[in-house]
């Protein structure tokens, strides 16, 4: 990744945010490589109106145009933006620590409901970075940002230009990944796996660079690939991406801000990670009707395909561990491992019978955010 984005940035963008003027505490701005109508950004509408109405706090969205899902996280360091959509599992080697409790998400979806994993690792892995990992926000700080939390996709199907649904179909077959765990689940089921930001997604499949996407059900209509996925399989490869910082903002944008504010900012992401989450579960859901709507196919997984997936994430656990062990250095991963663990089976517990976004925000706020004090996190 390159040190600086700001010379690939739209001069139209540029000229309106010098055209701002200095951006005060109160006035922010915040980027995302979605577009207007995805889930994600219409829920950041519902939120920043939220945030203005209910702690006068102005937030300027600037969807897709301004910086795409890679730029972003360099985008929020160089202080091109105050705050964004910043997914972390991009950058492996500068976010180790936080990547670890990302990495280990088909824990959330064994033998789980699948809005329940989302809502659990959206639980697990915000706490686990915002209270008890302070190496990981120690991270965000190297990279002059703070953390504030994020929310997990819907559960991960296989979406192609073909069924795909035994083990055998998938030898040979190359698919676009969003982690390491996902590429290795390909790898174990005899395919090539791809890495491409999803912003690629699209132009991907439609040139055959890639046969099959693994994405949660919304991104079918967040990138338009109605237009190009004809068969998807539900039941594989499994797991959620929970490797996102909703509300990333630059170090020096919270250094600047009143106590005040600083608990309206921690407010306000408490609302956008459960309303994230929640959104993503039922736009999971709305995008399943919409496939069959027009005409795609829906395979569930062959029972081959099933066991092999069952065994793979039984086993790669161990792997997870080791891989951060020796790539990334972290000799404690095994026993940050186990408390991540025990945060995913707490928070299934405490998710299990969420019925809406508002139930769901209040325990993320019992749970997480009232514990961070504005007075002092991230700033030590």
């Amino acid at each position: 990744m390159e040190i600086s984005f700001k010379h690939a940035l739209a001069a139209s963008a540029v000229a309106a945010l010098s055209a701002a003027g200095p951006v005060s505490a109160k006035d922010l701005t915040y980027a995302i490589g979605f577009p207007t109508g995805s889930t994600p950004v219409t829920t950041l509408e519902k939120v920043v109106s939220y945030a203005q109405e209910t702690h006068g706090l102005n937030i300027k969205l600037y969807p897709l145009s301004l910086l795409d899902l890679r730029q972003t996280p360099q985008g929020i360091s160089d202080h091109i933006v105050d705050m964004g959509w910043a997914t972390y599992q991009y950058q492996p080697a500068e976010f180790a620590n936080s990547n670890l409790a990302a990495a280990m998400n088909m824990m959330a979806t064994a033998n789980t409901p699948a809005d329940v994993a989302s809502y659990a690792m959206a639980g697990a892995v915000t706490e686990y970075i915002s209270l008890h990992c302070p190496e990981c926000t120690a991270e965000f700080a190297g990279q002059n940002q703070v953390y504030f939390g994020g929310h997990s996709t819907g559960v991960y199907l296989t979406q192609c230009t073909k069924p795909v649904v035994t083990k055998a179909d998938f030898a040979g077959i190359k698919v676009r990944t969003a982690a390491p765990s996902w590429a290795r689940w390909a790898e174990n089921v005899g395919a090539t796996s791809v890495t491409i930001s999803a912003n690629e997604a699209y132009d991907a499949l439609s040139q055959g660079v890639v046969d099959c996407v693994f994405f949660a059900p919304t991104e079918l209509v967040n990138f338009q690939l109605t237009d190009v996925v004809t068969d998807m399989t539900t039941g594989v490869p499994g797991g959620v991406f929970p490797g996102v910082g909703d509300i990333n903002t630059n170090l020096d944008t919270w250094r600047g801000m009143t106590v005040e504010e600083r608990a309206a900012l921690i407010d306000t992401a408490s609302h956008l990670v459960a309303e994230g989450t929640y959104a993503y579960v039922q736009a999971s859901e709305d995008a399943m009707d919409v496939a069959r709507e027009i005409g795609i196919g829906i395979h569930e997984a062959a029972p081959d395909l099933l066991e092999a997936s069952a065994a793979f994430v039984e086993g790669d656990q161990a792997t997870i561990v080791e891989e951060f062990v020796d790539k990334y250095g972290l000799d404690d991963a095994g026993e940050k491992a186990e408390v991540i663990g025990g945060l995913i089976a707490k928070w299934k517990e405490l998710t299990a019978d969420v019925e809406s976004g508002e139930a769901l925000q209040a325990i993320y706020w019992d749970e997480i955010y009232s514990k961070l004090d504005p007075e002092t996190y991230a700033l030590q």
